[in-house]
């Protein structure tokens, strides 16, 4: 009888593990307007309603190749792990023209793609498997942007999380990349002033450019989005936003950044914002030694499970803990736990 009930303890122990490592994955079509867009939905189980959260990937041709199998690196450590292990789905929303999406990407500026996200939303919406009164966005790069986006133009969004998302416009981000890379090819002084004032010259071109030569496909995305400001999105953004920097990201200098956000809002930031700097961090939040590692070294370093911890914790605590979500894993676990401790009070007596 013990052997069967020390069984049962170890059982029940799992339940909250099984939970988040029951990962269900499903490729689904959704509409935006009048074409069709495709998503990777990705569920902790599939027994109940759960909570979801939109991811929009950054800039460039990336498609969430294969994510129905597995998501990639900092997607799958930082997002998908965190948010199933917390009894949330996530929903991958590819851009236009990537998988099996319709249209072209760089046809598209980014409050084009913000619809495109939201459409994503209006979606889940539509499943008996999603809790719509919890929905929320992500997205790394460029796609923190349209996600702050989504979010400061529907007010039924619960909340964002932004990997390494910019606070400052596009034309500051632009100049402030080519500032760190010249630096890390070891210009200084007044040659990396010409140098990188001659790419933005080249930029400014490229733009006026993309206004009437059309068919030059980048020529065309950049003249519809270098001139994209933020100050007045991030004004808008009314539910709990944390948004996460990597300390030697080049793409998007966490000092900058933090320092823009100070700017917008006088040097008092609403407290539905909560901000956050991985010590060592990468763009795409490997840790590396310093912010001029090379891709090809970058990839062989580790992921960083505190700051893995420092998400979880805010989810936790700023979403779930303000709202009892239908379903969570939370609630299961805290049920479990309960009849476990009684089972065992029940043992000792016997013993």
């Amino acid at each position: 009888m013990k052997h069967i009930i020390t069984y049962c303890l170890f059982i029940l122990s799992l339940v909250g593990y099984s939970q988040s490592a029951n990962r269900m994955a499903e490729v689904v079509n959704f509409p935006s307007g009048d074409i069709q867009l495709e998503g990777v939905l990705v569920k902790p189980g599939n027994e109940d309603k759960y909570p979801v959260v939109v991811f929009q990937q950054g800039s460039g041709p990336h498609a969430f190749e294969n994510y129905d199998k597995e998501a990639w690196g900092p997607h799958k450590f930082y997002i998908e792990d965190v948010l199933l292990e917390q009894g949330f789905a996530v929903f991958y929303a590819n851009k236009r023209g990537l998988g099996d999406s319709q249209g072209h990407w760089q046809d598209n500026d980014f409050y084009g793609r913000a619809r495109d996200a939201y459409a994503a939303v209006e979606y889940l919406r539509t499943r008996g498997d999603i809790d719509t009164t919890m929905i929320g966005m992500s997205g790394h790069s460029q796609g923190g942007w349209v996600s702050q986006i989504v979010a400061a133009e529907h007010d039924d969004i619960s909340f964002i999380i932004s990997l390494a998302g910019p606070t400052v416009g596009q034309w500051e981000q632009a100049e402030s990349l080519r500032r760190y890379n010249y630096k890390c090819k070891g210009f200084s002084g007044k040659t990396l002033d010409k140098k990188v004032a001659r790419e933005m010259k080249w930029l400014k071109r490229s733009a006026n450019l993309g206004g009437w030569l059309t068919i030059v496909p980048s020529a065309k995305h950049w003249n519809l989005t270098h001139d994209y400001e933020n100050d007045e999105v991030l004004k808008n953004i009314k539910c709990p936003t944390l948004l996460l920097f990597g300390e030697y990201d080049v793409n998007v200098d966490p000092t900058e950044n933090i320092a823009y956000l100070n700017k917008v809002f006088d040097g008092n930031i609403p407290d539905n914002f909560t901000v956050d700097v991985m010590p060592q961090g990468h763009h795409c939040f490997y840790k590396i030694e310093n912010r001029c590692v090379p891709w090809e070294e970058v990839i062989k370093q580790p992921f960083d499970s505190e700051f893995q911890s420092i998400i979880s914790d805010w989810l936790i605590k700023t979403v779930k803990e303000n709202r009892r979500v239908p379903g969570d894993a939370a609630e299961k676990n805290d049920f479990d736990s309960n009849f476990q401790n009684q089972i065992a009070e029940w043992v000792s007596e016997l013993n």
